[in-house]
Order: structure tokens, then C-alpha cells, then sequence
């Protein structure tokens, strides 16, 4: 058994593509067209940790509104995920990394056992949307309430 929970393999499994795959998912289901079609353009990408077409077409880089969740949900994900290998739920990382990027599950095989695997998952599909959550709800609101003053402005 690796001695540390915490290297480097530890980082990348758990904080994989920045945990933007949640805000992807929710953009999916955002009322406001812009973020809408920004999920369907960004969805593909994210699930192989490509995560730019979101962080640069929100844009997440110093936006306020987004600024909390974007700085802190790695710290949560770090913590839960430390936590949970403390009490032996997940299995210690092997420390193997690869070279290239892999979609979402395939990257964390490298760590060596499938409680890695499934920590991975639980981390981007369920706590990511939950986290990011109550920031991009606010942002979708206030983008749609944009685009139909818009069209209402447009139609007269």
C-alpha cells in the first residue's frame, strides 16, 4: 500500500478538468438559450477533461458571480475525497499518471483500484452539479431574464 494519500495522482483524479463537468451538466439544463447551447457545445469536450470551451465561454476567469464555486469546489472535492481514503472507503492512489487525457473513469484506472474509479464518478456526475448549483442558478436567471427583455425589446 502507497505510503501518502496525497501526490500528484491524488490532485488530478480528484480535481479532473477543474470539476467544470458539473456546470456543463446543468448548463444542459439551463433555461436561458446562451447557456443552453454553451452545455450541448461544451458536454462532448468535458467528458474527455477538456474543459476550456466553458471556463472561456461563461467565462469562469474573473467572473464574480461564478468566483466562489470556481475557487472552492476543488478544496470540497480534495477534502471528501482525503476523508474517505483516511477511513479506507477509497483505496490509497498508486501514484501512476498518464500522459495524455482520458474520458471521465478511464483516467482514474491508472490509480489502481475501482473505488478510485467510482470516487471519480461520485465527485464529477453527483457533488459538481450540486456544488456549482446555487451560483449557476443565479447566473441562468439572470441571463434569461436578459434574453427576454431583449426579445421583448426586439418584437416591438
Amino acid at each position: 500500500m502507497p505510503p501518502n494519500i496525497v501526490g500528484l495522482a491524488f490532485f488530478n483524479v480528484v480535481t479532473w478538468s477543474g470539476l467544470a463537468l458539473g456546470l456543463v451538466i446543468l448548463m444542459l439544463f439551463a433555461k436561458s438559450q446562451r447557456y443552453k447551447e454553451l452545455g450541448k457545445i461544451a458536454i462532448v469536450p468535458a467528458f474527455f477533461g477538456i474543459t476550456e470551451p466553458v471556463i472561456f465561454g461563461t467565462p469562469l476567469v474573473l467572473n464574480f458571480a461564478l468566483a466562489i464555486p470556481f475557487i472552492f469546489n476543488n478544496t470540497i472535492a480534495l477534502v471528501i475525497a482525503y476523508l474517505l481514503t483516511k477511513i479506507g472507503l477509497v483505496a490509497r492512489f498508486v501514484g501512476a499518471q498518464t500522459v495524455f487525457g482520458l474520458p471521465l473513469g478511464f483516467f482514474a484506472t491508472v490509480g489502481g483500484h475501482v473505488s478510485i474509479i467510482i470516487l471519480q464518478l461520485v465527485i464529477q456526475l453527483i457533488l459538481s452539479p450540486i456544488l456549482w448549483y446555487p451560483w449557476f442558478k443565479h447566473l441562468d436567471n439572470t441571463a434569461y431574464k436578459e434574453e427576454k427583455r431583449g426579445t421583448a425589446t426586439v418584437g416591438k
